[in-house]
Order: C-alpha cells, then sequence, then structure tokens
C-alpha cells in the first residue's frame, strides 16, 4: 500500500469556483475548418483595434509511467486556433515551444501539427507545415527552442497547431495561461490529472473567474521500468471564456504575474519508500549548504586555492569594508557573465576562476567564496527576479528562485553585492532583484529578508542660474548643473556606452525649444561603476525687447506630462524606486523687465504622510529664487491608490508648467 503525503494547499490569488458540471466540451473541433469558423461569434473585446483573437487555446497534462526508470513523467498536450485580421498580428505566426533538459534527459517532442488555412473562392484551403521547417536553438545548457512559423501566411487567415511534449522534469509542470497579451482569446480550457504521489503547489494568479473548475477523483495504472503502480487521481478541468487581451499599462514589471494564469511547482514526492521533498527553508537551507553545486564548494577549506589571490588582491587593506570592496570590484571588473536562469554552479569554481567567465550563480558564489577566504561573513542570497514572477515566502520553491547575491554582515551593517554585472556599485543591486521575498542559505545566518523597492533611495538633484549676458543687449545665459541618483545615473551609463555622448547630448538638446541655444556640454564620472554621474551644460536664449516675456522656471524636468492619464486603473503602480527630485533656480531678473506675475508658492501632501510636493518661490528687486520638491516614499501602490497618485501628479505637472511673465520696464 502507498504512503500518502499529507495535504497540502494551494495558493489562490482569487478563490476558485468549484462546480460539479458535466463535462465541458470543446468548441470547434481541431483539425476541421470550414468557411463558417471564419466567422467570429460576438465579443464586447474584439473591435476595430482588434489585430487577431485566439478562438480556443485547450491544454492537457497527465502522467504517465517511465519505461525507463520506476518513476513518473508528465504528458503536455497543447492546441490552438488563432484567427488573424491583418499584418499587425503576424508575430501571432511564429511559435516557440520551450524545451527542458540535455541529451537523453531533453523533453521530447511529438505529434506536432501546424496548418494555416485561407479562404479562396469560398473554398477553405489548407497549407500543412513541412515539420523540415521545424528548427531548434540552443539557449543554454538546459533550455532548448523549437520553433517554426506558419506557411501561407495572408489577413484574415487561421492558423491552427498542436503538439505534445512528454518530460523527465516533473518538478515544475508547464503553466496555462488563459490569458494573452494584447489578443482576446473566446475560449480556453486546462485540465490536469495528478497522482497523489506528486504534491503541487498550485498558484493562481489573474482577476477573472472560472466560468467552471471541476474536480473529482478516480484510480489510473502507471507501468513503470520494473513495476506497476495504482494511485489516486485527482482531475482538474478549468474553463474560462470571453477573455480580455492583456495590455500592460504604464509602471507594470511583469505582465505575466497579474494575466490569468495557473502555475504548478512540485513539493513534495512518494516513491513507495520515503517522502522527498521539501516543505520548509530549515531542511531545504540544510540540503544546499551540502550540496556540491552551492555550498559545499564555498567552504573555507574547499576554496583554499582562492587565499592566496585574495591576500594578493587587499595586501594593504586594513579594514573589513576596504577588504570587501576591492576583493568585489576585482570580480566585478575582471569576469564575464554568461546569461543564465539558474541557482546552481554550472562549472567549479577552481574552473570559473582560471576562465574569469560564469553565469550570475557562478559569478557572485565565486565572490562569497573569496570573502570567506579573509575571513568575512559572507553568505548566498538567493531570490527570484521581478521579471520572473515571484516566490511564495513559506516553501521553498527553488525551481523559482533564479539569482544569486552575495550578503556581507559587518557588525550591525548589511551589505548586499551583485558582482555579475561590471555596472553595479558596492553595496547596490539592479533593480531586478527588488522582488520581495529573498532567502539567506547560510549555517548561522539563515532566514529570509524582503529586497522591497520602498526602501530603495534614490536622490535627484538639478541646480539653475540664470543671469544677464553683459556680451548682448536683451541676451539670457544659464547654466544647468544636475546630479541624477544612482540608477538614473547607471542608465545614463549604459545609453552613452551603448550609443555615444554624441547621441545622449543632442537628446538633451531636442528637450529643448530651437530658439534656445545649448553649448559646453559634459557628462562627468561615466568611467566609474557606481558614482553618480554629473551632467552640465551652459544655455542662453535672446527676450527681443519683447514687451511681455513668458518664462517657466523649470528649465528640466522629466514631468512634462502626467505619467497616470488613463481614468481607471485595475493593476497595482510598480515604479523603479521612490522618487526624490530636488529642483533650483537662481535667476536674474532680465535687464529693462520687471515681474509682473509670479506663481503662487504652495505645498501639497500626498496621502497623507505618504509624500508631498513643494514649490516655492520668491523675488527681490534683482533676482528670482525658486526650490522645489517632489518626494513620494513609496514606489510600489495598490490599484486603490490610483486616482489619488494621479490627482497628485496632475497637479504637480500643472504647477511645473506655470510661468513667470516679465513686462517691460517703462
Amino acid at each position: 500500500m502507498f504512503k500518502y503525503l499529507p495535504n497540502l494547499f494551494s495558493i489562490s490569488l482569487i478563490l476558485f469556483s468549484v462546480s460539479a458540471s458535466a463535462q465541458e466540451p470543446s468548441p470547434i473541433t481541431f483539425g476541421k475548418v470550414s468557411a463558417e469558423d471564419f466567422v467570429l461569434p460576438k465579443s464586447k473585446w474584439i473591435d476595430s483595434g482588434t489585430h487577431a483573437v485566439i478562438i480556443a487555446d485547450i491544454g492537457n497534462t497527465s502522467f504517465i509511467g517511465n519505461k525507463n526508470s520506476n518513476w513518473l513523467s508528465y504528458v503536455f498536450k497543447k492546441s490552438t486556433r488563432i484567427k488573424i485580421l491583418d499584418k499587425k498580428a503576424f508575430d501571432l505566426a511564429t511559435i516557440r515551444i520551450v524545451l527542458r533538459g540535455t541529451g537523453n534527459y531533453l523533453d521530447h517532442l511529438s505529434d506536432l501539427k501546424a496548418s494555416t488555412y485561407n479562404q479562396e473562392d469560398g473554398k477553405v484551403i489548407e497549407t500543412k507545415l513541412n515539420l523540415s521547417d521545424l528548427y531548434r536553438d540552443t539557449v543554454s545548457k538546459n533550455h532548448v527552442d523549437a520553433k517554426f512559423t506558419f506557411p501561407g501566411l495572408k489577413a484574415g487567415c487561421i492558423i491552427e497547431y498542436s503538439y505534445t511534449i512528454t518530460s523527465f522534469h516533473i518538478d515544475r509542470l508547464k503553466p496555462w495561461s488563459f490569458q494573452h497579451l494584447q489578443y482576446p482569446c473566446l475560449y480556453s480550457k486546462y485540465e490536469t490529472a495528478i497522482p497523489d504521489i506528486l504534491r503541487y503547489l498550485i498558484i493562481r494568479q489573474g482577476q477573472d473567474s472560472f466560468n467552471l473548475h471541476k474536480v473529482y477523483t478516480t484510480k489510473e495504472l502507471y507501468a513503470m521500468y520494473s513495476v506497476n503502480v495504482t494511485d489516486v487521481v485527482k482531475k482538474n478541468t478549468w474553463v474560462i471564456k470571453d477573455i480580455p487581451p492583456f495590455h500592460p499599462p504604464a509602471f507594470l514589471d511583469n505582465p505575466y504575474k497579474w494575466m490569468d494564469r495557473i502555475e504548478f511547482d512540485l513539493l513534495q514526492t512518494y516513491n513507495g519508500r520515503e517522502v522527498t521533498g521539501n516543505i520548509n527553508w530549515a531542511t531545504t537551507n540544510q540540503e544546499l549548504l551540502q550540496s556540491e553545486e552551492f555550498g559545499m564548494p564555498l567552504t573555507f577549506g574547499n576554496a583554499s586555492y582562492l587565499k592566496n589571490l585574495a591576500e594578493k588582491l587587499t595586501t594593504n587593506d586594513g579594514t573589513y569594508r576596504g577588504i570587501s570592496k576591492h576583493i568585489y570590484e576585482y570580480v566585478r571588473d575582471n569576469f564575464t557573465c554568461i546569461p543564465d536562469n539558474d541557482i546552481y554552479l554550472g562549472q567549479d569554481l577552481y574552473k570559473i576562476n582560471k576562465t574569469r567567465k560564469g553565469s550570475v550563480e557562478d559569478i557572485n558564489l565565486l565572490l562569497v567564496a573569496m570573502l570567506r577566504q579573509k575571513l568575512i561573513n559572507a553568505s548566498p542570497v538567493i531570490l527570484t527576479t521581478s521579471d520572473n514572477g515571484f516566490n511564495p515566502v513559506s516553501y521553498p520553491v527553488l525551481d523559482r528562485m533564479n539569482y544569486v547575491i552575495c550578503m556581507i554582515k559587518m557588525g550591525n551593517d548589511t551589505i548586499f553585492l551583485d558582482a555579475a554585472n561590471p555596472n553595479n556599485g558596492f553595496g547596490k543591486l539592479p533593480l531586478n532583484c527588488y522582488n520581495g521575498h529573498a532567502r539567506i542559505i547560510s549555517d548561522h545566518d539563515s532566514g529570509s529578508v524582503f529586497l522591497n523597492r520602498d526602501d530603495i533611495r534614490e536622490q535627484k538633484s538639478t541646480t539653475v542660474f540664470i543671469i544677464n549676458d553683459e556680451k548682448g543687449k536683451g541676451k539670457i545665459s544659464g547654466r544647468v548643473e544636475s546630479t541624477p541618483g544612482y540608477y538614473e545615473s547607471g542608465d545614463i551609463r549604459k545609453s552613452i556606452k551603448s550609443y555615444g555622448e554624441s547621441a545622449f547630448f543632442k537628446s538633451i538638446k531636442d528637450s529643448y525649444s530651437p530658439d534656445i541655444t545649448i553649448e559646453n556640454m559634459q557628462v562627468d564620472s561615466i568611467e566609474y561603476p557606481g558614482a553618480l554621474t554629473k551632467i552640465q551644460y551652459d544655455f542662453g536664449f535672446q527676450t527681443d525687447d519683447r514687451d511681455i516675456v513668458y518664462y517657466n522656471p523649470i528649465v528640466q524636468s522629466s514631468l512634462k506630462e502626467n505619467p497616470f492619464n488613463a481614468e481607471t486603473r485595475t493593476y497595482p503602480i510598480e515604479m523603479p524606486y521612490p522618487m526624490d527630485d530636488f529642483y533650483v533656480l537662481n535667476m536674474e531678473i532680465p535687464e529693462g523687465y520687471v515681474v509682473d506675475e509670479l506663481p503662487k508658492s504652495s505645498k501639497v501632501a500626498y496621502n497623507g504622510g505618504e509624500g508631498f510636493f513643494e514649490y516655492g518661490i520668491q523675488q527681490n528687486e534683482t533676482s528670482i529664487q525658486l526650490r522645489t520638491h517632489i518626494k513620494l516614499n513609496k514606489a510600489i501602490f495598490y490599484a486603490e491608490d490610483y486616482n489619488s497618485l494621479r490627482d497628485f501628479f496632475a497637479f504637480v505637472v500643472k504647477k511645473q508648467n506655470e510661468q513667470i511673465v516679465f513686462k517691460k520696464r517703462k
């Protein structure tokens, strides 16, 4: 008799609705397309701006006995029919099928069928995919993309494809998206049949409720290599109809976190003798520490061959911080990062150090090992980047973790490091690492840590000086000095590296009206990762002896218009970091003019103590002084905050567009 695992709950962002309805019939028959199928049913999501419609998207995952081992494989089947309304949706005609594993453990793709259907002279003409047109692209050592493009593509056609994947990799089943980017879906159904010897964490995302969710149990026989096993099987059927397209709004990191979608992560298995898999972090921490692909190579004894290098790099350093900084900068500046999406070492540390290249986890785990050779309290931290979704706090779903950073502790200070990116400063992380829960893997500091964007401190300051130019009557000269924060400085550094200084300076010039001259442009600290850049340039304009001169004292601003102009929003707002922008202006009143109108000073608070906007302006006989300060203490806002946030920025933009009116002195 089988020993069954304890019940584990499913994470659900929207509660499942359960129905005892009869089996949901498919609205179409795949492989048979008639003239009537080209006529789409009515849907409130189909309009003149719709370029394609997913007519039906149906998937199924079940399990079979593995003939090469006494275990299971999963079988994933997918069938999809799409109508392409115009050429703007031709991107849907290129299909990418992700295959995991390598060698004999690579996912097996079979039963691939794909056809394009067109109407010609009242007849339906089918053009089948030639399987020789399927090609495979090796993305990484454990990731292959199988790709093909539909033949005979025309506006108004129907494309249809189906395939089967048989996989050893039961740790994470294929996710199912009911909703699609940019395109509506009329019908989406997903079915699973999971034996009780496998327990998955089921994560439900999205906002639409199911039209049908049916659950029932049965028993099935699994024929394996040398044994046959009968087990209880839980079957689920989920259906959503007439699903809106997902149009990602601004300030939303990863649309797949919010689309209607189901994902499955394996937590425990039972093979007839023992329960394996972890549902707590304590045992997972120990397993990682004892793993030859993670913790063991980092120990002081196993990494002792790095000691001489660590000593050489830090000969003149007398403080732990100085030692850490030199080792960090050496690894950051001398190792080439190879893209990856994992937490385990792809090769041994000795080879990584010798070749000076590796994946993110290779480089940062090497950093941990080198720091430990100098007795620095360094530990690896595993996390899920924002572009990879999220990981549950309570359960160690390692397959969701895709990034490793280094943490060092010095007294009361905790410093996080990422040496895999040549643009990272000491103690700074890429923005996509600020995604909530992360886990410290350590024999003495193990625990959860939360890397939240709300905790980032990013401050920008701009100072503008404007004087009357003695060289020319009516000419005004000015100078702008702007110091962006750390992350904006990094963006500037990347932009200049990619496109050159000339293109960067041109973008600044293009932001001004043609009657303003820009010259003597320079940007500092481009060659120093982690340093704040400083942008400086001179500008000038002519009053042309006009009777009335209108002048906006906000010479430089990234807020030309309200970034939140939609009427409503149903998704959270994910800014890159909290705002903290200073702007200071010192301006001589143009010679021969007096101030006729001056904007009023004002200060408005946002949502109590969560932020404010301050606009303070004053004048004396010869000059005007302006100081503005925009501050938001948070980067992430709930959808319920949208209206107040939109109103706040509407006020800021309106105020920053107010002008000083100068009148010619009589």
